[in-house]
């Protein structure tokens, strides 16, 4: 292949990528996991994990340096159409009856509050053993710590309640309600993070601000005008584009990463009416292009040569312990304060641990930025695979004492935003 010019051996990396990443999604939804699963561990295969060892000259044609600029600018769209997605979710209508406002602040405290202060306790013993980033000082560490360890997969959340027929139970709604304002203060606390690294002057951050409350005010006047007076005039699905590029290149210039204007806009953009087709034909773009993201992420580790590092087993060991357990304990103790029973306060503390491809994310902008070391990175990406593997057995395991006649059906709505089966994706 050493002969065919970059742009060929773009669209076969593009071909070799897209194929693996359809194959390996399906056969995780044959194993009952999330199909994101197994799209990340082609794009982790592709890289020197795997066919980097076996055949390291097909790597390099087909993953070289000059083909994968092309592969991260596309991920770059992904992401954002991603973001795109999550921030609507985020600030969606509650879909059925709301979670009881006091037990909710408890979970979503108990949920953020618990891994908060495991960061608070790892942050400058991984500082101190030069597991960092060149630009992360100890704070900085501690609050991208405190964002990684808290966060949850909304998405993924939102699709095992839908298939298990959960989404109109107490705990379906606790735990996406929980889910969705933790990941709120979850996405602030990586702002934090990124402002403390020093790369991101005050200004800046005061401007990205200021450029959200205008996108927000902009976009909500647009479409709470009469039907009569916008009907000529409609968002389209090239002008949505063209304005989520431009919300994901001002974040970048503001040295924020894309997928926050992206999250941004998102979390502006009216979810019902017209709009909701916007969001239908943006699914099957983001599911297309995200593989691009898993395979960007796959060529940065090693994961076969870290298990083989000194103290990286227990460094992996460490910090599931942080992410599960305390999170673990502490939403199931909140859970039981308001009388739950143990079984329905153990699944919430098991829901909010899902953590799928919103942590992938959230890892690999701290990785990029400098705010976390590549030991660090392999370890946590890691955790984020293992919590997000184990979610859909642990509940299994709980639902099967109380079984005493056939399972009830999964729940046929349609799916929630950000979960929709698209190319196999499951995000």
């Amino acid at each position: 292949m050493t002969g065919l010019d970059s742009t060929t051996r773009l669209l076969l990396a593009l071909a070799v990528l897209l194929g693996l990443s359809r194959l390996s999604g399906l056969a995780a939804a044959r194993l009952g996991q999330p199909p994101v699963v197994g799209e990340i561990l082609a794009g982790v295969a592709l890289g020197p994990s795997l066919l980097g060892h076996a055949l390291p000259a097909l790597h390099h044609a087909l993953f070289g340096p000059d083909v994968m600029p092309s592969v991260n600018g596309l991920s770059q769209v992904g992401l954002a159409l991603y973001a795109f997605e999550i921030g609507n979710e985020l600030t969606a209508p509650s879909r059925g009856r709301p979670a009881t406002a006091r037990p909710l602040l408890w979970i979503t405290t108990a949920s953020l509050l618990a891994p908060a202060l495991a960061a608070l306790a790892l942050g400058p013993y991984l500082y101190g053993d030069h597991l960092g980033g060149p630009h992360g000082g100890s704070a900085a560490l501690t609050v991208f710590l405190a964002c990684a360890l808290g966060v949850t997969a909304v998405p993924v959340l939102a699709r095992l309640l839908q298939d298990r027929g959960m989404a109109g139970t107490t705990v379906g709604r606790l735990s996406l309600a929980a889910a969705s304002v933790g990941d709120g203060v979850c996405w602030c606390l990586l702002a934090l993070a990124l402002h403390l690294t020093g790369l991101i002057g005050t200004g800046r951050t005061v401007a990205g601000v200021a450029g959200a409350v205008v996108a927000v005010l902009v976009i909500h006047r647009r479409h709470s005008r009469p039907a009569g007076r916008t009907e000529g005039r409609r968002w389209g699905l090239a002008p949505m584009l063209a304005l989520l590029c431009l919300a994901a290149g001002t974040s970048s210039a503001l040295g924020l990463h894309p997928l926050l204007g992206g999250l941004l806009l998102g979390a502006a953009w009216p979810s019902t009416g017209r709009s909701a087709e916007i969001l239908r034909r943006i699914r099957p773009m983001a599911a297309a292009l995200l593989p691009c993201f898993f395979l960007g992420m796959g060529q940065q580790i090693d994961v076969a040569s870290a298990f083989g590092r000194a103290g990286f087993v227990p460094l992996v060991l460490l910090l599931l312990a942080a992410a599960v357990v305390t999170k673990l304990a502490a939403v199931t103790g909140a859970g039981l304060a308001f009388h739950s029973s143990l079984r329905d306060a153990t699944r919430l503390g098991v829901l909010m641990n899902a953590k799928g491809l919103t942590e992938i994310v959230v890892l690999s902008i701290g990785y990029q930025d400098g705010l976390i070391g590549r030991t660090l990175f392999e370890a946590l990406i890691v955790v984020a695979l293992v919590t997000t593997v184990l979610t859909g057995p642990a509940l299994a395991l709980l639902d099967r004492p109380a079984t005493d006649g056939p399972r009830p059906r999964p729940a046929r709505d349609p799916a929630p935003v950000g979960s929709e089966r698209t190319g196999g994706a499951t995000f």
